[in-house]
């Protein structure tokens, strides 16, 4: 899995290439602590190349809504494959953060 990380000003978009499995969930939560997390305001998530995602990474997606909400930011999902988009739906996430196909 490669992240991909854009920064502008107190906004941050992370690209993701690959299936976000237990290593891959680690290595994004590495990637993201990297951030000033208290600096940013939004943070987008960009899942055109992802096809799946485990427990772990879904987990460390409302670890990291958890953080940024706590100093007033927001996060977002964008371009999400109809298969993710359907397990984010089942799980509710759409009701804590912006999921976009």
């Amino acid at each position: 899995m490669e992240v991909i990380i854009t920064r502008d000003g107190n906004q941050a978009r992370l690209e993701i290439k690959g299936d976000i499995d237990e290593p891959g969930a680690e290595d994004l939560k590495k990637r993201f602590r990297e951030l000033k997390i208290s600096l940013l305001r939004e943070v987008t998530f960009d899942f055109k190349e992802v096809s799946h995602i485990g427990s772990a990474g879904i987990g460390k997606l409302l670890l990291f809504y958890k953080d940024l909400a706590l100093n007033g930011g927001k996060m977002g999902i964008e371009n999400v494959s109809e298969t993710v988009y359907e397990l984010f739906k089942v799980l509710k996430l759409d009701t804590i953060f912006s999921i976009s196909k």
